[in-house]
This record gives C-alpha cells, sequence and structure tokens, in this order.
C-alpha cells in the first residue's frame, strides 16, 4: 500500500444498508475504502490510536442499524461508546474525519457529539419520508460542504427531526449558530426539523452528520429526472462534492 493512500473505516453492520454506496462514493473521490463489521472491530479492540493511524475517514452509513430498536441511533451509538470507547472529537484532533449519514448521523447525535441538548424524533407527519430534497451548505465550519452550493439529495427516513428541549431553545441554537455547527438547512420542510436542519457539524468542521444521502447521488443517473438533463447519462450527481472535499481536507491534513 501505497504512503499517499487515504484509507477510509466504513461501519457495517446488523441493520445497516447504505455500507456498499457509502465505499464506493468515496472510493471514487480517492479514497481506499474498507468495510467492517463494528462486531468484529469490538472484537479486536480497535483502539482510537489505531483508528487514527489507520483511516483517514470514519463513516457511519445509513440504514436501520439494530432495527431501529429503543430508538433510531441508539444501540449503535451505544456499540460504539461502550463497545469501543472511541471519542470522535479527539480523532478529528488528531486529524480525522467524520460522517454520519441518515441512521449514522441519529448514532453521533446519541452519542452526544454535537451537545446533550440536540435531539432527534420522529417526523412530524408521524410517516416515513422518502423523496428527493434541496438542501444548503450554510456558513459554517464544515470541511465536508466547504464550496458546495444548493444540493439535491435523496431523503429516506422516519425519524429526522432534530428538535431542542422547549426551555433553552434559544440558548442552545444561539450556540450552534455561534460556533457554526448548523451546516446544512433544507430548503422546504420534509420532516418538521428545528430551523430546517438538514444537517450539522462539530465546531471544527471535520465532524459532519447529515439526514440527506450525498452517497446516493454521486452520480448523475441517481436522480429521477437525469434523462431530461442536457448532459444526461455524463452527469456528476451532486453529493460527489462532499466526497472530494473529505479527500482534499485528509490530504491537507497529513
Amino acid at each position: 500500500m501505497s504512503a499517499n493512500t487515504l484509507r477510509a473505516l466504513v461501519l457495517t453492520g446488523d441493520g445497516i444498508n447504505c455500507e456498499v454506496e457509502t465505499a464506493e462514493a468515496l472510493r471514487l473521490a480517492g479514497f481506499e475504502p474498507e468495510i467492517r463489521h463494528l462486531n468484529d472491530l469490538i472484537r479486536e479492540k480497535l483502539t482510537l490510536d489505531a483508528l487514527s493511524l489507520g483511516y483517514a475517514v470514519l463513516a457511519l452509513p445509513g440504514g436501520f442499524s439494530f432495527g431501529d430498536d429503543l430508538e433510531s441511533g441508539k444501540v449503535l451509538a451505544l456499540k460504539i461508546r461502550h463497545g469501543l470507547s472511541w471519542d470522535l472529537h479527539e480523532y478529528a484532533d488528531r486529524g480525522g474525519l467524520v460522517i454520519g449519514i441518515c441512521n449514522g448521523f441519529q448514532a453521533l447525535i446519541k452519542m452526544g457529539t454535537f451537545g446533550k441538548d440536540v435531539s432527534i424524533t420522529h417526523n412530524a407527519q408521524g410517516r416515513f419520508v422518502n423523496t428527493w430534497v434541496r438542501a444548503t451548505p450554510q456558513r459554517s465550519r464544515s470541511l465536508w460542504l466547504k464550496g458546495a452550493g444548493t444540493m439535491e439529495l435523496p431523503a429516506r427516513h422516519g425519524e429526522g427531526r432534530i428538535v431542542f428541549p422547549v426551555k433553552n431553545r434559544a440558548s442552545v441554537l444561539s450556540k450552534l449558530e455561534r460556533q457554526g455547527m448548523i451546516c446544512l438547512r433544507y430548503e422546504g420542510d420534509p420532516n418538521g426539523s428545528e430551523e430546517r436542519i438538514a444537517g450539522l457539524c462539530d465546531p471544527t468542521g471535520r465532524i459532519l452528520g447529515l439526514m440527506p444521502h450525498p452517497e446516493a447521488a454521486v452520480r448523475g443517473t441517481a436522480h429521477p429526472s437525469w434523462t431530461g438533463q442536457p448532459d444526461g447519462a455524463g452527469a456528476r450527481g451532486d453529493g460527489m462534492q462532499v466526497f472530494e472535499n473529505a479527500a482534499r481536507a485528509a490530504r491537507e491534513a497529513r
């Protein structure tokens, strides 16, 4: 393996079903992705040191980990926290990049990655959403979204509504805004999320969580209206820039 190889660790496990798409998106961006089952990593006791030295990116893909028992992403979060004892903020401080997509975002929230007052719950309409959405990056520190414009991405989730405690909603929102953590907003309102939040990042910009699926929109042919586009099958999907930005940031961290 070349010293210049950018390796990415893509988690899989019971109920996760977007690991192959996520790995392919990372491969197209220049990474060498490795899909590993969470139970194997726990059995091997993969330490944070080994994670930091071995992988430039950690990806938590979408799906329905552990059947969304208890709450979406909660069991996955517990297994990462207690089975591996990874501190993702420390991983980011060491130059690592983290992306949590849909169920992966839910797990990041349950791990407290974006603060204890950020929660996620059932969509406002009380049903599963499966549609394409328009989402616009905000002024934030997110390295994953740097320079990206409004993106059209698929969204498919039953629990995607970001909520804050009523008693201190204003202070939580102010803190997120001040630290540049609200990094992606829906153009519409697909699920009733507070402030139309579609994605959050940590204060370093190296950890990204989002509900829409950029890995499912790296090729233009994934879009339902691709046949009506001028460049047709040759079109590049909006989600590709997310992963290309990660590759750029990973090289700069070396």
